[in-house]
């Protein structure tokens, strides 16, 4: 007996469950790729920039200490507007020509990083004229540079039920705690190896997961 024997359309008749499934997944996947941000790119270039950045200033104020504070600044200048500028051209591509709710939640979170930022540098320069002094000034803005980060991934992860970015502002929130028990010029070296590591530990996981997805039958 056929499908029109049976009175059922043929299509119905050669509908196969486990194939429908598959053909979703390879649709979401292809369209986190598409639509999503890639968050393995994002957080390696803020784990190298915060690793390298943070590494330079710890090794001026130790084992390098000969070399000028000013090129250990710029380093950690340059290191930070390399990961913006990688995020931000990221940005772009992945909203052009997209309009609604996500879009304007990528636009206001990154409103929040460069609000979070401003209020950061304006804490540092006002201790500065107050007559701070300058170990207290650097570790305020390491300190205050990190909890902005931190606080704006866990909100935003909270937001968007996402656990890994969430616990990654947790880690970052840690290692901040500990960097400012510590104090100069070891802060450095936490902020370093716990925010930069933070960061390309959460990159290696994400490459992982997507790798064994990718392997998936």
């Amino acid at each position: 007996m056929t499908a029109e024997d049976d009175g059922r359309p043929a299509e119905d008749a050669l509908f196969d469950p486990a194939a429908s499934r598959e053909l979703i997944e390879r649709q979401r996947d292809t369209a986190e790729s598409e639509l999503a941000p890639d968050w393995r790119l994002l957080y390696a270039v803020w784990g190298l920039a915060l690793l390298i950045g943070y590494g330079c200033l710890y090794l001026q104020r130790t084992v390098l200490s000969g070399v000028p504070p000013a090129i250990a600044g710029v380093a950690m200048f340059l290191a930070l507007l390399a990961a913006l500028t990688v995020t931000t051209r990221h940005d772009i591509r992945l909203n052009r020509g997209l309009r609604g709710p996500s879009a304007l939640a990528g636009a206001r979170i990154g409103w929040a990083y460069v609000a979070g930022f401003a209020v950061v540098g304006v804490v540092a320069w006002s201790l500065y004229r107050g007559g701070a002094p300058e170990p207290l000034v650097w570790l305020a803005f390491a300190g205050l540079s990190l909890l902005v980060i931190g606080l704006v991934s866990m909100v935003s992860a909270a937001w968007e039920h996402e656990r890994l970015r969430f616990g990654l502002g947790g880690w970052i929130l840690a290692a901040d705690a500990l960097a400012l028990v510590v104090g100069m010029p070891h802060a450095y070296l936490v902020l370093s190896l716990g925010g930069g590591g933070g960061f390309l530990a959460a990159a290696v996981l994400l490459t992982v997961r997507r790798a064994a997805r990718a392997r998936r039958p």
